[in-house]
């Protein structure tokens, strides 16, 4: 659940050569939660140099046909660079870690897409909505075996209301007795939130027919008795 944040400066000088030509140079700083940091310098979108921290040195990255480019200093002014960005970093991160985040919990609710039949591939939605900040993890279930792996996770979509809402679906062939689960986790919930969804195939019931036939005997033989008053008293 834990995030991973990091930040990219980006610097560009423009030159003109006249009012329809131009070139531009940039430098590209990142640096962020893990060690690594990176340092690219590129000539109208084309990477010319970047350097590599380990090796402590600049690794030009043009062609041999381009010719040699020589940038004086470029592993000294890199190092302060990656500095300032690392202070800013710093500063970054101490206003997110101590900004009072609104939170939204999830909402989740489990079904088939199908009507369950046995024996027959069908698939199962877990649909958890109503959340804020993403993301959500989404765990699945059969029989208390974890099958996660075999699920799948949509996009994240906006609500009306500023929250988010996910699908995940699992594939399942329904089989008598099986029981499934989908657990959700968000930064909002104290504990996971579980949905359970057990398989239940109704058969479908001969009781209407039953009584329609009773229903059909009793009248034929009212029809035949009333015949058969008719009958004697002509």
């Amino acid at each position: 659940m834990e995030g991973f944040l990091r930040i990219t400066l980006i610097g560009v000088c423009v030159l003109y050569i006249n009012a329809q030509s131009y070139h531009e140079y940039g430098q590209i700083e990142a640096c962020g939660d893990s060690d690594q940091e990176d340092f690219i310098v590129q000539f109208d979108d084309e990477q010319v140099a970047h350097i590599d921290f380990k090796e402590q040195k600049e690794i030009i990255t043009l062609p041999d046909f381009a010719g040699q480019i020589e940038f004086p200093s470029l592993y000294e002014d890199a190092k302060k660079a990656t500095s300032i960005c690392r202070t800013i970093f710093d500063m970054l991160k101490e206003v997110y870690i101590n900004s009072s985040e609104a939170t939204e919990p999830p909402w989740s609710s489990v079904y088939p897409k199908s009507d369950s039949q046995l024996n027959v591939k069908n698939a199962l939605i877990c649909h958890v909505t109503g959340f804020f900040p993403p993301p959500v993890r989404v765990s699945w279930t059969k029989n208390n075996v974890n099958v996660t792996d075999e699920s799948t996770l949509s996009r994240y979509y906006p609500n009306k209301d500023g929250t988010l809402n996910v699908f995940s679906r699992l594939s399942f062939i329904p089989e008598e007795g099986d029981i499934y689960s989908c657990s959700v986790e968000h930064k909002a919930l104290q504990q996971p939130q579980t949905r359970m969804w057990d398989v239940e195939i109704t058969e479908p019931s001969n009781g209407p027919l039953v009584f329609c036939g009773v229903g059909l005997a009793l009248g034929l033989l009212g029809l035949a008795t009333g015949v058969f008053f008719i009958a004697k008293g002509n």
